[in-house]
């Protein structure tokens, strides 16, 4: 079965996913399945997913949005730039199941990320993720499944410090990492904290400055030691 959107004919299986951009609204239509799959990151076909080639402003009402309002919030006015975003971002209704897993795996990218920046200021250690997990139960937060975890950390963390101690301290550390190293050295640093100047010497050694979650000094110290046996320098900048 089909029903009339604007000029267009669609499956009534489809549904309209929207973003907000500024004080805007957009939208396009999708096999919620596919969908699901794709924000999900599963391979599956762009075309597959798109049950029409349209951006609007208004879907249900058959309102397109003009290629100029695409290229200003989106940079293109292709909708196979576009939907992307609009899919892995935007809103759209979920089956009872869905709605739970993509919940759970958020839940699990927030105790990740909070596991890895913060840590316990009584010992100076991370909060193990089984003992964040149980906070935020006893806390009764809440996480939304379409909200970004960067934007959800924060109100989460604030309802955890009436359960357990918690602090978002960082250190800034120079580094220097010899040649033969260097390359391998250099990842481990880059996905620890960031890298705020660096500079290679003509040896081929890596020297650094780095400011990392407080929580994650000691392994990295141990990291790169065991990498260099012991030959990396590091120093705690006051």
């Amino acid at each position: 079965m089909q029903r009339k959107s604007g000029e267009e004919w669609l499956d009534l299986d489809a549904v309209v996913v929207g973003l907000k951009r500024g004080h805007l609204n957009f939208e396009i239509f999708v096999d919620p399945d596919l969908a699901f799959k794709f924000r999900r990151g599963e391979d599956v076909p762009l075309e597959s997913v798109l049950k029409s080639y349209d951006l609007y402003e208004d879907a249900r009402r058959g309102e397109h949005a003009s290629d100029d309002l695409a290229e200003d919030f989106f940079g293109s006015s292709d909708i196979f730039d576009i939907a992307p975003e609009i899919i892995k971002r935007g809103k759209f209704k979920l089956t009872h199941e869905q709605r739970k897993q993509l919940k759970e795996e958020k839940t699990e990218e927030i105790i990740e990320n909070i596991s890895k920046k913060a840590m316990n200021p009584k010992t100076g250690h991370p909060h193990p993720p089984d003992r964040i997990r149980q906070a935020m139960e006893e806390a009764k937060v809440n996480v939304d499944p379409f909200v970004r975890v960067e934007e959800q950390v924060p109100r989460i963390v604030k309802a955890l410090r009436v359960i357990i101690p918690i602090s978002f301290e960082s250190v800034k550390l120079r580094i220097m990492i010899p040649a033969a190293y260097a390359g391998k050295g250099y990842n481990v640093v880059a996905n620890t904290g960031v890298i705020t100047e660096e500079s290679w010497d003509r040896d081929g050694s890596w020297n650094g400055l780095v400011e990392i979650p407080a929580s994650q000094r000691q392994d990295l110290y141990d990291e790169l030691n065991k990498l260099t046996k012991g030959q990396v320098r590091i120093e705690l900048v006051r």
